[in-house]
């Protein structure tokens, strides 16, 4: 056998399980409740998205990822239903970002089927079944061709992403190589789904060299690279309150900006948040920051709206909303 050919069989493989064609044709089950379907779009919005354009006339790849225009979404609580809050807003999300464990694969479809139903973009993040070295080597091949095979029956682009924030969660090397071997089972099974990388950022602009932007990129392709950077300004460090703004105009987005485009990728805001105690100070966070993403390139914001792993007060109080509200009935979606 020549070098290097039992992978390349092996990847080939593995595409068969994925699309279905290794005789294993089986379908997501059933949802726990019914689901409504596109069909309940009126024909211009049907229209509109067959040609993959957003409601500000920009166009979007098979994938999801917008040709120019920012995307604004949201977490909102524990992976809780929007809809509510986007009825007292006015206007849905552009995007949504929830987060699952290793056996959520059929809710998280389910979920995303939903959010595509209204106009948004899922972003979706697991966490795996096994050690990211496991994962590398092939332990996690059957575990991403179902949630490979689920998403790709999908009528819509998805955002997908495996164990984001990784700084300082076990060995770095490891979580490129597991992203690796990801992708392209990713990419290669499910046409309409984003295989996407979230950061934390701030590791990769003032932390240590080995989570340096060239030393974790895993050597595939990637969509779209997130980054999960937060205003700490009025926040608690270190026992004294933080009295400076997070460079996000004069160091963040010029670094992303130019990583991007260096790398032939989308980039964009996974998480991000400003705390209660810097609105007095920063009232117009959500449209400089949404304006600062546009002008540098990046494609979506997505504001974390949640209590949950919180260091501060990130949630979105009333004044805060309202902030946020203008921006997002500014802003296009699906």
């Amino acid at each position: 056998m020549l070098p290097g050919t039992r992978s390349v069989l092996s990847l080939i493989l593995l595409v068969l399980l994925v699309t279905g064609c290794g005789g294993d044709s089986r379908s997501a089950p059933d949802p726990p409740h019914e689901v409504p379907t596109l069909r309940g779009l009126s024909p211009d919005d049907r229209e509109r998205r067959d040609r993959r354009e957003l409601t500000d006339g920009c166009e979007y790849d098979q994938r999801g990822i917008p040709a120019c225009g920012v995307l604004l979404g949201a977490a909102y609580g524990g992976n809780q239903d929007p809809s509510a809050w986007e009825r007292r807003m006015g206007q849905q999300l552009g995007v949504r970002r929830t987060y699952y464990g290793p056996e959520d694969a059929a809710y998280a479809a389910h979920v995303a089927r939903a959010d595509l139903t209204v106009g948004r973009v899922p972003w979706i993040s697991f966490k795996t079944p096994y050690s990211w070295g496991e994962m590398a080597e092939g332990a996690g091949d059957e575990w991403i061709a179902d949630i490979t095979r689920r998403l790709a029956l999908i009528d819509g682009p998805v955002w997908l992403a495996i164990h984001h924030e990784p700084e300082n969660d076990g060995n770095i090397e490891n979580w490129t190589a597991m992203q690796e071997r990801l992708a392209p089972i990713v990419r290669a099974g499910a046409p309409n789904v984003a295989y996407t990388v979230i950061l934390t950022g701030y590791h990769q602009v003032f932390g240590r060299e080995e989570f340096a932007f060239d030393r974790l990129w895993p050597d595939t392709t990637i969509d779209l690279v997130g980054f999960d950077v937060y205003e700490r300004y009025g926040t608690i460090r270190d026992g004294s309150q933080v009295v400076q703004e997070t460079p996000f105009e004069d160091v963040y987005f010029p670094a992303f900006e130019k990583f991007a485009e260096e790398h032939d990728t989308a980039w964009g805001l996974g998480e991000t948040g400003y705390a209660d105690e810097a609105v007095p100070d920063l009232p117009d966070f959500v449209r400089r920051t949404y304006d600062g993403v546009r002008e540098h390139g990046g494609v979506v914001v997505a504001y974390f709206n949640s209590v949950l792993n919180s260091t501060a007060s990130w949630r979105l109080d009333e004044e805060k909303e309202a902030a946020f509200t203008t921006v997002l009935r500014d802003s296009p979606h699906l």
